[in-house]
């Protein structure tokens, strides 16, 4: 039987109840203060659950439903390749399985995974260090969040402040980003213009994604590579201490009646002339 087979090869455990303990752990982790406190969230799916495995991204274990053991080999294998890296896998019944998962057609793989530690308070000049840095200030959308994170490692951000920001191991997050979260650092704020100041004061200018008195145009001006933009809320854009601490206000020029773009746009506007002016040196 597969279920045997796959048992004895990884010694997984076999969880059949809806209120397995770990199951109703796993279940609450779509809530941002059961995460922190359990110090975990969730990856679903064969690609996330491969993305993490292979940036050996801390996990706790590996989750694959008795369905997938017929249905689904790519899931097996990262089950098994799991196992192979001394991760533990426990088997579960369908129906645990999705009590846990928050997806509408679960794939039946769910990677469980470790928070990070959050970093000493006087460590963000360390941290941005050698960097190249992007800012997001108050984005509450966790599928923006994502996409953002996403677009950032794509265009080659080396590190991601956020300040007031959804949390990024959200499950909307998580899947947005598609496996940015396990290589792209991150740095959570508590006070955004301190950051700002902190950047600034380590000689990097910093340049708000506003329209301002003082404004730069995007694609009128020489980026430099210790540049760090900042992109703000998506209703009402970024706080005035912000703008007050930032260097600049950076303007992306549009055609057409549109004032403004969706933060996830702005920041690949933005993002794509700096990784653009990289690869024209």
């Amino acid at each position: 039987m597969e279920r045997e087979r796959f048992v004895n090869e990884t010694g997984a455990d076999f969880i059949t109840s809806r209120a397995n303990p770990r199951v109703v752990l796993y279940a609450g982790l779509d809530d941002r203060k059961k995460r922190n406190e359990a110090g975990l969230f969730l990856a679903e799916g064969i690609k996330l659950t491969r993305d993490a495995l292979a940036a050996d991204y801390p996990a706790r274990e590996i989750l694959l439903s008795e369905a997938a053991l017929g249905k689904s080999p790519d899931a097996v294998e990262a089950a098994a390749e799991a196992h192979r890296k001394g991760i533990p896998v426990a088997l579960l019944s369908d129906s645990a399985l999705e009590k846990i998962s928050t997806e509408k057609a679960p794939q039946g793989i769910i990677a469980v995974l470790r928070l990070p530690a959050p970093p000493p308070a006087d460590g963000f000049a360390a941290w941005a260090e050698g960097k190249r840095l992007l800012m997001l200030c108050e984005i509450q959308d966790p599928g923006n969040l994502g996409t953002i994170l996403r677009s950032a490692e794509a265009l080659g951000v080396g590190g991601v402040v956020l300040a007031g920001c959804a949390d990024p191991y959200q499950p909307k997050a998580v899947r947005a980003a598609m496996g940015t979260l396990f290589r792209l650092p991150i740095w959570t704020a508590e006070n955004g213009a301190d950051c700002v100041r902190a950047l600034r004061a380590a000689g990097r200018r910093v340049l708000a994604a506003a329209l301002g008195e003082n404004d730069l145009t995007l694609g009128d001006y020489e980026p430099l590579p210790g540049d760090c933009p900042v992109i703000g809320n998506e209703g009402h854009g970024l706080p005035a201490e912000v703008l007050e601490a930032a260097d600049f206000c950076l303007r992306i020029p549009m055609a057409g009646g549109a004032e403004s773009l969706n933060a996830s746009a702005a920041a690949a506007c933005i993002l794509w002339e700096y990784y653009r002016g990289r690869r024209m040196l």
